[in-house]
């Protein structure tokens, strides 16, 4: 059985679609709200496409899910990313100036009554750039937010200091913006998630206490 996960949805449509959410719910053994779920989160994603089910031809046409057609350019995508540098510690340092841009015009700052929460934070700028929050736990003044890299998938996959880079900058470019005390007092390590599908672990721990 295919992972039933929103990296599984998106696997099972790409290979098998176009299928309905009552498809896909059987395909994966889960319940059709479940499958629902994730098909929606993937089409505000851009990662699927709906259209009429064509194979029907009495009553209402139902509603197919079908993954959106991957551009022919992975391989010069590959390349490039590439010349970012020569070892991934390189890698990674330039993908998170490019994630702090990426952020840059979507991160807004807090209102001045208090310095604002970090895991609210990262969770507001993560959820507008595409990514799925799937946990968020917080401890002794360290957050733990456990994300679905969908919108990085293939760099998730082959280049993942290029994920954890632009993961990693997106949120300080956002703490920065949204309090510069607050972008001071925080570190980000981002880490993948050897249990989730294409999840990341994002950890925001207090600058003192810093521990990967």
């Amino acid at each position: 059985m295919e992972s039933a996960g929103r990296d599984g949805v998106l696997t099972l449509i790409r290979t098998q679609g176009p299928l309905t959410a009552t498809e896909v719910a059987a395909a994966l053994d889960v319940h059709v709200s479940t499958a629902r779920f994730h098909l929606t989160n993937l089409v505000e994603s851009g990662l699927a496409e709906t259209a009429p089910d064509k194979r029907r031809t009495v009553g209402r046409p139902r509603v197919t899910y079908a993954a959106r057609p991957q551009a022919p350019t992975a391989e010069l995508l590959g390349l490039l990313l590439a010349q970012l540098g020569p070892t991934p510690e390189l890698r990674e340092r330039a993908a998170a100036d490019a994630g702090r841009l990426w952020a840059a015009s979507r991160a807004v700052a807090a209102p001045s009554d208090g310095l604002p929460d970090p895991a609210a934070v990262a969770s507001t700028i993560l959820r507008g750039l595409g990514f799925e929050i799937e946990s968020t736990t917080s401890a002794f003044g360290t957050h733990t937010l456990q994300i679905c890299a969908c919108p990085l998938q293939s760099l998730a996959s082959d280049s993942p200091e290029i994920a954890r880079g632009v993961v990693r900058g997106a949120i300080e470019q956002a703490l920065a913006i949204s309090s510069p005390s607050l972008g001071s007092q925080y570190a980000v390590r981002v880490h993948p998630d050897p249990h989730g599908d294409c999840a990341i672990s994002v950890r925001l721990a207090p600058m003192a206490t810093r521990s990967v």
